[in-house]
């Protein structure tokens, strides 16, 4: 895989951002502190509430409250989101190994067809909405990072339980729900060691990759 930035650098990158346009606030138009306090508050998220910091909820909806206090940065991550899956020619879901899928944000109609469980690793995006007979586990987890300990073993546990096909997607598929994969590829006992599932995920999907955060996550769940 090829090395990604840690979260820090994005945090901070967030933070400073949050800031330059609060210096447009003061000194030139105070519409600037709302996407200001945003990209604040979403760079201190990193250091603090994490995932939970848009409001999502176990259904994965999204509180009113966090979306239209949160409305600029998310409308700007949505619309990123939309251009680059418009114009990507990467699949939007990949087999891992029977049964396990790994990909990005899937609408119901672009379900692999055995799938009966979703994990969704996003926390910007809400519950896409699926069929009735498809599950659905929500683990608010912030792009580049990793939710808690016992947040993503439980969910590892979960899929790795399931009597079914089962599709772990984040919001382009290389990083959140990648390293939950590998995890629940080691839980399954599909394979020995961080190493050798990194080898099959990235041979399903090339562009995964993992951030330092993840991937020192899942060495500590290896040992």
């Amino acid at each position: 895989m090829k090395p990604k930035r840690p979260h820090q650098r994005i945090a901070l990158a967030f933070i400073l951002i949050g800031s330059l346009l609060g210096y447009q606030a003061v000194s030139v138009c105070w519409l600037w502190a709302w996407p200001a306090f945003n990209c604040l508050w979403v760079g201190c998220a990193y250091f603090g509430i994490g995932g939970q910091v848009f409001g999502k909820r176990e259904d994965g909806t999204m509180m009113s409250e966090a979306v239209l206090l949160l409305l600029p940065f998310l409308l700007v991550t949505w619309a990123t989101w939309y251009v680059q899956n418009f114009f990507s020619s990467e699949s939007a879901t990949n087999e891992v190994a029977p049964g396990l899928w790994v990909g990005r944000r899937v609408f119901s109609h672009e379900l692999p067809p055995s799938v009966t469980l979703v994990v969704d690793m996003t926390s910007e995006f809400s519950n896409p909405g699926y069929e009735k007979h498809v599950e659905y586990l929500t683990i608010p987890t912030l792009d580049a990072f990793v939710p808690s300990k016992a947040r993503f073993v439980a969910g590892a546990e979960a899929a790795a339980k399931h009597e079914g096909g089962v599709l772990i997607y984040c919001a382009n598929g290389h990083g959140r729900s990648t390293a939950m994969m590998a995890a629940v590829l080691m839980k399954k006992n599909l394979v020995k060691s961080v190493a050798e599932a990194e080898r099959l995920v990235v041979l399903a999907r090339p562009l995964a990759a993992w951030h330092p955060a993840q991937r020192a996550l899942l060495e500590a769940l290896a040992a």
